[in-house]
């Protein structure tokens, strides 16, 4: 079997099918693995709980996120990586936007996901320097360090046979009656060709176009979406004082021409800090963002980032003690967002039956890894 894409989600499956047994090989067109060097890396550290997914339109995300957060969390535990279970606080600034919180509560409940409703008081006693008129109240988000949980599956992979091909990129593909013939290039241009018995597309930014060497009749686009975000420390000045949690906005709808949608909007994240007990907890650093807009190629990670009022703007409607001056640049980020889908697309290709794609694996793709490797094996057993 042949993995193209050693990020989390290529990760993920290479722990998933060695530990059952196969043979794994994983491809990956940069230098090293245990950076995650595009999407893996390039987050906000979210766990997330699985609120914002409904059943309906966004049916792997609703089932995955909250199963997959709970497998995470386990793994989180048994391997001693730095997390945090800090909790999130979803806040309204207003009295219309208090039905929004209670339609996302009824979604919750309806993924299996523990929410409470709580007053203007309650969140105040949570994250004194927000402001709101209600929150809802989240437990089970939390915060983790991406690169070190990618380091575990790798190893953990490693350590059950898979073999990880750096600085190689996969150049072609032809299906044959025994299988697929690959064709791999090297970073000094040389080439091999190899049998395999399954391609297993996890490429993220790259996965449509992998799907096209497969199938040249795949729809598949791959919408690249830029993220930004900033950061201030939370010890500068008592008005940044972020107690511990997730705080996020009321989600509010945005209407483009291809159609309107719901965003959660531009939140803050505490960082993780390794306390003098051995513990992690939140660290001084809290990130601001995303601000998010359409990327100008996969690799739209250099250039200007926004001024930091546009990130202060979003923001000081629930943290008003925040100043433009106290935010510096953080990182940027590119999603894979799959064009004219909301969810995921998991799927063998109706030109290969042995070939499975994972196609627009934006978020909650962190928090969902584990749950979407072992429902990516399962469809390839079944």
């Amino acid at each position: 079997m042949t993995i193209v894409g050693a990020g989390v989600i290529g990760c993920a499956m290479a722990r998933e099918l060695s530990a059952a047994g196969h043979q794994v090989f994983v491809l990956e067109k940069n230098p090293g693995v245990t950076q995650g060097e595009n999407q893996s890396s390039r987050n906000s550290g979210v766990i997330h709980a699985g609120l914002y997914y409904d059943p309906e339109t966004r049916p792997l995300k609703a089932s995955l996120c909250a199963r997959g957060a709970a497998m995470l969390y386990d793994f989180l535990e048994k391997y001693d990586l730095p997390h945090l279970r800090c909790g999130k606080m979803v806040v309204a600034t207003d009295g219309a936007q208090l039905p929004v919180l209670q339609m996302y509560q009824d979604r919750a409940e309806a993924n299996g996901v523990k929410t409470r409703l709580i007053t203007r008081e309650e969140a105040s006693n949570l994250e004194p320097m927000v402001h709101s008129t209600g929150a809802l109240l989240v437990p089970d988000s939390g915060i983790i360090d991406p690169t070190a949980y990618l380091h575990q599956l790798y190893a953990l992979a490693s350590g059950h046979g898979a073999e990880f091909l750096t600085s190689t990129t996969l150049a072609g593909a032809t299906l044959r009656d025994d299988g697929i013939e690959l064709t791999v290039r090297y970073r000094d241009g040389a080439e091999d060709n190899f049998l395999t018995g399954w391609l297993v597309n996890c490429a993220g930014l790259y996965a449509d176009q992998v799907a096209r060497m497969i199938n040249p009749e795949s729809t598949y686009h791959i919408d690249p979406m830029r993220g930004e975000a900033a950061r201030f420390y939370r010890t500068k000045r008592p008005e940044l004082w972020v107690r511990s949690m997730n705080v996020y906005p009321t989600p509010y709808q945005v209407v483009l021409p291809g159609g309107a949608y719901w965003t959660v909007g531009v939140h803050l994240t505490p960082t993780l800090e390794q306390m003098p007990n051995g513990k992690w907890g939140p660290g001084p650093v809290v990130t601001v963002g995303p601000l998010n807009f359409g990327a100008n190629g996969r690799e739209d990670y250099a250039g200007q980032m926004r001024p930091m009022e546009d990130f202060h703007r979003e923001v000081v409607s629930y943290f008003p003690g925040l100043r433009p001056e106290d935010l510096e640049p953080h990182q940027v980020g590119v999603q894979a967002r799959l064009a004219g889908h909301q969810d995921w697309v998991v799927t063998t290709d109706p030109a290969c039956p042995r070939c499975l794609h994972f196609l627009g694996i934006d978020s909650p793709g962190l928090t969902s890894s584990l749950a979407l490797a072992q429902y990516g094996r399962e469809l390839m057993e079944g």
